[in-house]
């Protein structure tokens, strides 16, 4: 369409007043019936204005000719390819994450990460030659193994004897553990303790982390608190263990 038949066209969709064009085109109200008239044309700038406000666009293909198009169905298709791509995106960087991610790290290190827990400790291991030994080296949160063993932290620290070694079976933390757990983790370690030992001289005593899930009862003057540990042993010429402790509900 030319421009004489653009602004007939804009002017028929519009469902305003003659004086409400004007104000809004800022023109003479005589302009309009010029153009209704085909006695006048008007500028291009004054279509794409009428345009805009009818919520249309006019596709110019040169000075004189164009087309009108629906301005929502336009903006809305190009929003939702703008979106689409921009999801898209996203998506393709979250997939590349979670890749590496599983690269680095093998799906038992990353629920391990993820795993919530009430307190934790660290634990050095040792071999020497009077045998194996241990340390706890970091503690945290333990007020809440206090709080359920209805005592104070103060009175629990003696029993962690942080940065000090001891032999495996010998450490002060035992005298709070109960004696079925203790049993129950002799089991459980004692693999692992022949592992220590046959493999001591190779420089590493693990290809990878290690992970264990064991239940310790701890119990303190007449209090009991269960727990689940998630242990992860740590590879490294000595051997650390991370071990993430959850307590139960009774």
């Amino acid at each position: 369409m030319n421009r004489s038949e653009l602004i007939k066209a804009l002017l028929n969709k519009s469902s305003l007043s003659v004086k409400e064009l004007a104000k809004k085109l800022d023109i003479n109200r005589s302009n309009y019936y010029l153009w209704t008239s085909s006695r006048s044309v008007p500028k291009q700038s004054t279509i794409n204005r009428l345009a805009e406000i009818l919520n249309l666009k006019v596709i110019w293909y040169d000075q004189n000719e164009g087309e009108i198009k629906e301005l929502e169905e336009s903006i809305t298709g190009e929003s939702n390819t703008h979106d689409l791509i921009h999801y898209q995106r996203q998506e393709i960087k979250r997939l590349q994450y979670e890749n590496e991610r599983l690269k680095q790290n093998s799906v038992e290190s990353i629920l391990f990460s993820e795993q919530e827990y009430d307190w934790s400790t660290t634990v050095d291991i040792k071999v020497t030659f009077n045998g194996i030994k241990r340390r706890i080296k970091k503690i945290e949160n333990i007020g809440s193994l206090a709080k359920h063993l209805k005592t104070t932290e103060k009175e629990l620290l003696p029993y962690f004897d942080l940065n000090k070694w001891h032999r495996m079976n010998d450490h002060p933390i035992n005298n709070i553990i109960t004696s079925q757990s203790l049993k129950n983790l002799a089991k459980k370690t004692a693999i692992f303790t022949d592992i220590i030992k046959n493999f001591k001289n190779l420089g590493k005593f693990f290809s990878g982390d290690h992970f264990i899930t064991i239940f310790v009862d701890y119990s303190f003057k007449g209090n009991l608190c269960r727990t689940i540990c998630y242990c992860k042993i740590i590879e490294s010429t000595k051997i650390s263990i991370v071990n993430k402790c959850k307590i139960l509900s009774d």
